[in-house]
């Protein structure tokens, strides 16, 4: 090897020099990427419009049982006894139930139905008052979930979770091999989600799969560099991961630009400067190792991309942001903003037909303080609501709502029954989909487009035929996490049935799956 010990310390040292700008750390990870991402070649445009996929990912767990409740008086009554009863801060403080709304006439937006029942007064359902105008006050003029969901954008996938095939209570009993490892396990439960795939831990996610896939069928529409279809506003995450790449990571504040050096352009810093001295000397080396190598095309792709996109993006520029208002001191809405932004920038400008989004909001792994008026389940799910609603109203400014789908994950359920001042892990959960495109207003099991209701939330012993909840009202998932991100998959344009399977290996365990038929792994809400 021709490179001596003193060129190597004189990389260490220029490096650290380089460090000390500030704005590298925030630029590194990103820039992981960019390699396999300039390696499409295509720019051919296999689609003739643009989509875009969202995850919000609800961080901890959330208790998502009381997003929508049974309003019939049997299954209300069922899921009271369930929640340990109606929350009252005098005489069951540790209750979690929510109370039935005090009037029709209060009530009539709330109420829905799952859309397949003849006999719909025993089949309704209220949204928790986060989601409606009755917890949480909306900006004048916009709709909240709740009318979103009576107007058909907003629909719920009911009982999802981790699973490698469908199971009832006697499979999860009689053999191991039938469950998900590690149930209950924040991290673990987090990766099977984002892996969609819940046999072992493997490192890609099936955001970024499809990412690659819908690459490969020439989604990016530039080049030199391209602009990537994985982004992510909440950090580096798993379910945004390829074979070979991460996301591209943007914070709510835009693009971050290095400290004291040129990014390329120079702007406040001369090109003479010491530390832009000693990145133009790090990259003008010719290196014998791969490693440094491919870091310095990377890192010159990367400075590339942020040209290309700066001047579009906050901090410099708002022309592509929404102007409608997004609630302040919401973490969550700040992201969905910056997504918006981009949205809006990439499809004006033609940078890709396909696009694959993350955010997140944490707090939900309330052990206690489920009902913190600040930081308790009813705050969180206002966020969620308020950030959701701002996000549709952009989309609409935009015209694109019809185009982008929004959907929440989130590591598993809670237990139905209270621990004294919250809920433990549990796994099924409710899920929320948002979108022109969503066949909103009803509700969604399992089955090949099969609509049906809520599972019973009665719980009891293990050998009990008519549930399949444990003893502490941990529901066994009716519908797999491969069910559910297909869905959405196929929705992008992933339709090939090798494609998919490729993706989500264990779906072809799944009822209604068909052999060559894509469209029996399909659930239908989009």
């Amino acid at each position: 090897m021709s490179h001596t010990r003193n060129s190597r310390r004189d990389f260490i040292n220029k490096l650290c020099c380089l460090a000390a700008s500030g704005g590298a750390a925030a630029m590194i990870p990103q820039l992981r990427m960019m390699g396999t991402a300039l390696a499409s070649s295509s720019t051919a445009k296999s689609f003739s419009d643009y989509k875009a996929l969202v995850c919000v990912y609800l961080n901890g767990g959330n208790d998502s049982w009381n997003l929508l409740v049974p309003f019939d008086d049997t299954r209300f009554n069922t899921y009271t006894t369930a929640r340990s009863g109606t929350y009252n801060a005098n005489t069951n403080a540790g209750g979690l139930g929510l109370s039935l709304p005090a009037g029709a006439t209060q009530i009539a937006a709330q109420v829905v139905t799952d859309g397949n029942d003849s006999n719909t007064s025993t089949q309704k359902y209220f949204l928790h008052p986060s989601l409606t105008s009755t917890g949480t006050t909306f900006p004048t003029g916009t709709p909240t979930l709740a009318n979103l969901f009576t107007q058909g954008h907003l629909a719920f996938a009911v009982n999802v979770g981790t699973l490698i095939k469908p199971i009832n209570m006697n499979d999860y009993i009689s053999s191991s091999t039938n469950n998900p490892p590690q149930l209950f396990s924040h991290a673990d439960q987090t990766a099977q989600w984002h892996q969609a795939y819940a046999n072992e831990s493997v490192t890609t996610g099936w955001g970024g799969l499809c990412a690659e896939n819908l690459q490969g069928q020439g989604a990016n529409l530039t080049s030199n560099p391209t602009v990537p279809l994985a982004i992510s506003i909440a950090g580096a995450n798993r379910y945004e991961v390829g074979s070979s790449t991460v996301p591209y990571q943007l914070s709510s504040n835009g693009l971050v630009s290095m400290s004291g050096v040129c990014n390329p352009t120079c702007t406040g810093v001369t090109s003479n400067s010491t530390r832009d001295q000693a990145l133009q000397d790090l990259l003008a080396q010719t290196y014998l190792s791969d490693f440094a190598g491919q870091y310095s095309t990377v890192f010159n792709s990367g400075r590339g991309l942020y040209t290309k996109l700066s001047n579009n993006l906050p901090p410099l520029s708002t022309t592509y942001a929404p102007t409608n208002a997004f609630p302040a001191n919401n973490s969550l809405a700040a992201q969905l903003k910056t997504v918006a932004t981009m949205i809006n920038l990439s499809k004006t400008q033609g940078y890709a037909s396909r696009q694959i989004f993350f955010v997140q909001l944490g707090g939900f792994d309330l052990h206690s303080g489920f009902q913190s008026a600040n930081s308790g389940h009813n705050a969180l799910l206002s966020q969620v609501a308020l950030a959701l609603n701002a996000f549709w109203t952009a989309m609409g400014q935009f015209g694109t709502q019809s185009q982008v789908t929004a959907f929440t994950v989130s590591d598993f359920a809670r237990t139905l029954q209270s621990n004294g001042a919250g809920s433990d892990h549990g796994w099924g959960s409710l899920q929320m989909v948002l979108g022109g495109a969503v066949n909103g207003g009803k509700l969604y099991n399992n089955g090949a487009g099969k609509i049906s209701g809520f599972p019973n939330q009665a719980y009891g012993s293990a050998s009990n035929p008519n549930t399949n909840a444990f003893s502490r009202g941990q529901l066994i998932p009716g519908v797999g996490v491969e069910q559910y991100a297909a869905t959405l998959a196929q929705w992008m344009g992933i339709t090939l049935m090798s494609d998919l399977n490729a993706i989500f290996p264990n779906l072809q365990n799944f009822s209604g799956f068909s052999s060559g038929n894509p469209l029996s792994t399909n659930l239908g809400f989009v």
